[in-house]
């Protein structure tokens, strides 16, 4: 990414690295036997292609996203540096950290009735070979393909590092599984996603990587950013309900939705002390959800799915602190995703009613 496309944008990407380097520097060394576990994993329920099964996901710790230890800091919200080890790490702690959760998980993986979607996240790009070899990756995908039960596989990457030999030599591997990449479009506006999350991605770009994947029979996932910094909530909802439309006439396959949480050492937790940025409220991502999929059949040809880290709390997506406010809406968020049903919304919108609401229709244009 050259600098003159960043010229623009100098002073937000110094407060990021300001702050990037301020994380960094509050890190401590792993010991060798925290190398060899992942970061977390765990299994619960999700939504595969055509019904309800579980996940699988592993949070692989790495040296971290190239994007992120580059010059132009990494994006506004993101924290997840705080999860790698920054400097470079042996290959073989990566593998031990994969083989030590599929070792914990896989009873419970082959003796339940539901099929299930494997999730790599490595908080960077699985493809990106600085961070993972080529080697690793060959032995994780020779070790998915081993599992019956798992039926779905999803790994993440920037777009610079998808290639056709990378696609193809995977699907060689898993050519059983229907995988799917994930790439952190976050809007399909090319002036937010730039200036204000601070992506270093052009739409065209991503454009280019949808048509390399179907060509290697690969699907798309999509992350969509759910109320990036300096916008306020009316904006957000129509950012979201315009980029999903987008991305169902371009035929993504999974749309994940990521409602922004405040990540610790980030560019948005600033703003948050600075009382100049609120975390968005569940019914904004409900309004989104209904006026981009109420009328139309979507939801027929694109999987939406969104599961908020930290909703229900302060840096999470929240409405009023009300326990049962909030507990509410997970509730309804989660059956929409699990049936793809948007009566879910819908009867929540109609059977729901809370004091906070009033507040949330007085502030949505300023907040």
């Amino acid at each position: 990414m050259s600098t003159k496309k960043f010229n623009e944008n100098t002073i937000l990407v110094e407060k990021i690295k300001d702050f990037r380097s301020s994380s960094i520097k509050r890190k401590f060394k792993y010991e060798i036997m925290q190398l060899d576990k992942p970061v977390s994993f765990w299994i619960k329920e999700d939504r595969l292609l055509k019904k309800k099964g579980k996940e699988f996901a592993i949070i692989l710790r790495t040296k971290g996203c190239s994007w992120a230890l580059g010059d132009f800091g990494g994006c506004s919200m993101c924290g997840y540096i705080q999860d790698s080890t920054i400097e470079k790490i042996d290959q073989t702690h990566i593998i031990n950290q994969f083989n030590y959760a599929l070792k914990e998980k896989i009873n419970d993986i082959t003796s339940d009735e539901e099929d299930f979607i494997v999730k790599i996240y490595n908080s960077g790009s699985f493809f990106d070979d600085d961070e993972i070899s080529e080697d690793v990756r060959k032995h994780i995908f020779m070790k998915i393909a081993s599992v019956p039960k798992i039926k779905e596989v999803v790994i993440e990457s920037r777009v610079d590092y998808i290639t056709n030999e990378k696609l193809k030599k995977m699907m060689s591997i898993l050519k059983n599984k229907y995988v799917e990449v994930a790439i952190g479009l976050e809007t399909v506006n090319d002036y937010i996603r730039n200036k204000y999350i601070n992506k270093g991605l052009k739409f065209k770009d991503f454009l280019d990587a949808i048509n390399l994947c179907k060509k290697n029979d690969v699907g798309i996932r999509a992350y969509l950013l759910f109320k990036p910094p300096f916008l306020n909530e009316q904006t957000a909802i129509e950012d979201c309900a315009i980029s999903i439309q987008k991305l169902a006439e371009l035929k993504i396959n999974t749309i994940s939705i990521n409602p922004l949480n405040i990540h610790k050492n980030s560019l948005v937790e600033y703003l948050f002390y600075q009382n100049r940025y609120r975390p968005p409220w569940f019914y904004s991502l409900f309004k989104c959800l209904l006026k981009a999929c109420k009328n139309n059949d979507i939801l027929s040809s694109v999987r939406i799915i969104s599961s908020p880290s930290g909703a229900g709390t302060k840096r999470g997506i929240h409405n009023c602190l009300k326990r049962d406010c909030n507990e509410f809406m997970i509730k309804a968020l989660k059956e929409f995703v699990l049936t793809q049903n948007i009566n879910s919304l819908i009867k929540n919108d109609l059977n729901f009613s809370c004091d906070c609401l009033l507040k949330y229709q007085l502030q949505k244009n300023f907040i």
